[in-house]
């Protein structure tokens, strides 16, 4: 950690809103760069084949799984972190820095362990056909070789955000997605010499992107910012370590892997349809992730700003700067309905030539966009509650959102309307749990002194 760092918190002086531009501005370009690697990876796969972009969509609740509980981890030590920076013990921050490296090492070694042996049975569940299945077990069986490597950059970005230090947490992340962006051609096409491999070479191209930022990241956090050390370590240090930060990741976690699962049924009720049907909704997953990056990196940089000012004793800051979340949520979520309303058939027509592939992204993109302002306000609500280790309400509001409204409305909505009733199933949902996230947080908030689930 630098010496400025180590002086003043970052985070606790200065006006609000220029600080939670400060800390957003290079977390939209970090995920802009990953969303737009994963857009224009599948623009390659299109090229290829419907069928390849079919098995790409049907890879998505379970790469989405895993991310998730990558992320899970990230919360949780970012939420620690950003606490005890604001509390100003920076010999606490080296060791929970260090130690949450290796816990997310050893979790992600052994979650791959378990997806490469349960490949097929895994997506026959999920719908894939004796077309699909062979492409997905090629992708899948080399993806599994990346997790460490995709993990562990993602939890010292979030590292970094914990301390104030968005600019190499942005870089880190812009980093990796270019790296991707420039291999995948080359791998999936031939390109120059290299193998043809279509869906198998986009999985090599994310393993060599992610190796190399894997290595770069370890130096910087080591080297330039001296987060890491790994001397003086006892089973009890790094127990009390794994203890704090597993206290908000397993429940962060459990929120973020609902998502996934949630997903996983929706894929499955679309595969009912056809193969279009799911390629379609995995065209607009990726133009959806385009257009909300904003809201992701509001999220993502909300919690540390939070978690610093309530460390720091900061309460009125961090409070200003959760009204200000919802605020910029519902003002983007406007724009972008307006937007994919009225462009929903180009933008998907971009992806795809396929009439029915484009007109269910169409179908989506008509309906769930007018829920982001309120999915947003979810998003801010979920992170402000992970980032003062209280996690257990956001678990809840997931689990209320995907499994007592999301689903039950899309088995009433396909029975009913069909694909459309699906679609129309998410934007209620978004809605009806926005407005809960909303008075939860402000109930909870009011009340000055949230205490720790």
């Amino acid at each position: 950690m630098t010496d400025s760092s180590q002086k003043q918190p970052r985070l606790v002086q200065g006006p609000v809103s220029y600080g939670l531009l400060r800390l957003t501005t290079p977390v939209i370009l970090g995920i802009t760069a990953n969303i737009g690697a994963g857009l224009l990876e599948a623009f390659y796969l299109a090229q290829v084949s419907t069928v390849t972009l079919v098995a790409y969509a049907f890879t998505f609740p379970v790469t989405g799984a895993l991310m998730s509980l990558s992320l899970g981890i990230s919360i949780g030590l970012s939420s620690v972190l950003a606490r005890t920076v604001g509390g100003g013990d920076h010999d606490q921050i080296r060791r929970l820095a260090s130690d949450g490296i290796s816990l997310v090492a050893l979790v992600m070694v052994t979650m791959s362990v378990i997806g490469w042996f349960t490949i097929e049975p895994l997506f026959r569940a999920l719908g894939a056909d004796a077309t699909t299945l062979p492409l997905i077990v090629d992708y899948m069986s080399v993806y599994y070789f990346s997790m460490v490597f995709m993990a562990v950059p993602s939890l010292g970005a979030n590292a970094l955000r914990a301390t104030g230090d968005a600019r190499i947490s942005g870089t880190i992340m812009v980093s990796g997605a270019i790296l991707h962006m420039m291999i995948s051609p080359f791998l999936i096409f031939g390109l120059l010499g290299a193998p043809e491999m279509g869906l198998t070479g986009a999985a090599y191209a994310n393993l060599i992107a992610r190796l190399i930022l894997f290595t770069v990241t370890m130096a910087v956090l080591h080297y330039r910012e001296h987060l890491l050390s790994y001397s003086q370590i006892t089973i009890a240090a790094v127990a009390n370590s794994w203890r704090r930060i597993l206290a908000v990741s397993i429940p962060a976690t459990a929120t973020n892997l609902i998502g996934p699962v949630s997903t996983a049924v929706i894929v499955s009720l679309l595969a009912d349809f056809s193969q279009e049907t799911v390629a379609g909704f995995g065209i607009a997953s990726r133009i959806e992730g385009l257009f909300v990056i904003p809201l992701f990196a509001l999220s993502a940089s909300i919690g540390p700003f939070v978690g610093q000012n309530w460390g720091a004793e900061r309460k009125d800051r961090a409070n200003h700067a959760m009204i200000l979340s919802f605020k910029y949520s519902l003002a983007w979520g406007a724009i972008v309905a307006f937007v994919l309303f009225f462009f929903r058939i180009e933008i998907a027509s971009i992806f795809d030539d396929n009439t029915e592939v484009v007109r269910v992204a169409a179908l989506y993109l008509g309906l769930v966009p007018i829920s982001y302002g309120a999915w947003g306000v979810l998003m801010m609500s979920s992170a402000t509650f992970n980032s003062l280790g209280k996690p257990i309400s956001s678990t809840v509001m997931s689990i209320i959102r995907m499994f007592l409204i999301y689903i039950p409305l899309a088995f009433a909505g396909r029975a009913m309307f069909g694909l459309s009733g699906i679609f129309a199933a998410a934007m209620v949902s978004n809605i009806l749990m926005g407005i809960i996230a909303f008075g939860w947080n402000r109930k909870t908030y009011s009340m000055g002194q949230p205490t720790i689930d």
